[in-house]
C-alpha cells in the first residue's frame, strides 16, 4: 500500500521536530527522517504548492538540526548530491548547492 503524501509529510515533520529531540531514539528518528525525505523527493512533482512550502519549512528545521543528524549519517550513502539531506554533515550549504545543480 502506498502511503498518502500528506502522511509522509506529517511523518517527516514528526521525525524532525520531536524525533531528533528524543535522546534515546534520535539516531533511529534521524534515519527515518532522511528515508522519508527520500520518498517525498521521489514524489516531488506530485506535491501541491502548499506541500512544497511545508516540506521546505521542515527542511529548514532539518538543516538547523544538522549537527544532531550528522552524528548518525552513514558516510558514502549516496552519490546523488540532489539528496542533500544525506550530506548535512558537510554543513548547511549542501542544500543550496544541490538546488543549484537541480
Amino acid at each position: 500500500m502506498i502511503e498518502p503524501t500528506e502522511n509522509l509529510i506529517e511523518s517527516y515533520k514528526i521525525y524532525v521536530t520531536r524525533g531528533l529531540e528524543d535522546e534515546e531514539r534520535y539516531e533511529d528518528e534521524a534515519i527515518l527522517a532522511l528515508i522519508t525525505r527520500d520518498v517525498i523527493e521521489e514524489r516531488w512533482t506530485e506535491l501541491t504548492e502548499a506541500q512544497v512550502q511545508q516540506v521546505a519549512a521542515i527542511d529548514d528545521l532539518l538543516v538547523h538540526k544538522r549537527e544532531r543528524v550528522a552524528e548518525v549519517l552513514p558516510n558514502g550513502n549516496s552519490v546523488n548530491r540532489r539528496l542533500w539531506w544525506w550530506f548535512l554533515h558537510e554543513g548547511p550549504q549542501v542544500r543550496e548547492q544541490a538546488q543549484e545543480v537541480s
